[in-house]
């Protein structure tokens, strides 16, 4: 038989263990006593609050949103799209990847993955899809960017998925991981309309996986 020490020290490396698994393969988001916890918590209370601070910084956002709605409107024109991509870069902090996604694919090949992109999203919904499409892009990098070009096609459904929000967020660097994220941001999204806590940068408070991601940057930065 184990003796007592032997028996604890046994059952913390099973603990251990399994908070080590339930790391790599997290649980649904889990929202209790007014907060959602995603391995960090955040109050619900907090979110507006979190999200007007991001577009303070970040005031370009409402304007590329607009480009991506009517991008996906006209079917992504060679030019607008090519304006898309630049834009978004540049508010993602990274120019250059942009010109490098440029200078690697042709503009008709950008403009039809994009098309894909949306027409999963408008049929399927299923943003690991719509990820796994954009991916397929020489340069442009998986998941971080990629995200960041889906999240203002569909902001009401994907969020950004990046280094920072990686690294302290329990969700895989891959379009699996990214379905879960947004997911549990879209379970975020309605517990704050539920519970009428309204979003004040839209109109009639709805609040979008985008938003969610947003604030949870924010909290973080």
């Amino acid at each position: 038989m184990l003796d007592r020490k032997k028996c604890n020290a046994l059952i913390f490396v099973q603990l251990c263990v399994m908070v080590h698994n339930d790391w790599l393969n997290p649980m649904p988001v889990t929202i209790i006593s007014g907060s959602a916890y995603f391995g960090l918590r955040v109050p619900m209370s907090s979110f507006p609050g979190y999200l007007q601070g991001f577009l303070e910084k970040y005031p370009s956002t409402p304007e590329i949103e607009t480009l991506g709605v009517n991008l996906a409107v006209q079917n992504f024109p060679l030019q607008a799209t090519k304006n898309f991509v630049t834009k978004v870069c540049e508010w993602g902090g990274y120019p250059g990847i942009g010109g490098r996604l440029l200078k690697r694919n042709s503009l008709s090949d950008i403009c039809q993955a994009f098309r894909d992109a949306a027409s999963i999203l408008s049929t399927t919904k299923s943003v690991a899809d719509a990820l796994g499409r954009v991916n397929k892009l020489q340069g442009l990098g998986s998941p971080s960017f990629a995200s960041k070009h889906l999240r203002f096609l569909r902001p009401d459904l994907c969020g950004v998925l990046d280094s920072i929000l990686f690294e302290v967020l329990p969700y895989s660097f891959d379009t699996a991981g990214y379905s879960d994220f947004c997911g549990d941001l879209t379970s975020v999204a309605h517990n704050l309309t539920a519970n009428a806590i309204s979003n004040p940068t839209r109109k009639g408070g709805a609040w979008f996986v985008a938003d969610i991601e947003a604030a949870l940057y924010e909290s973080v930065t």
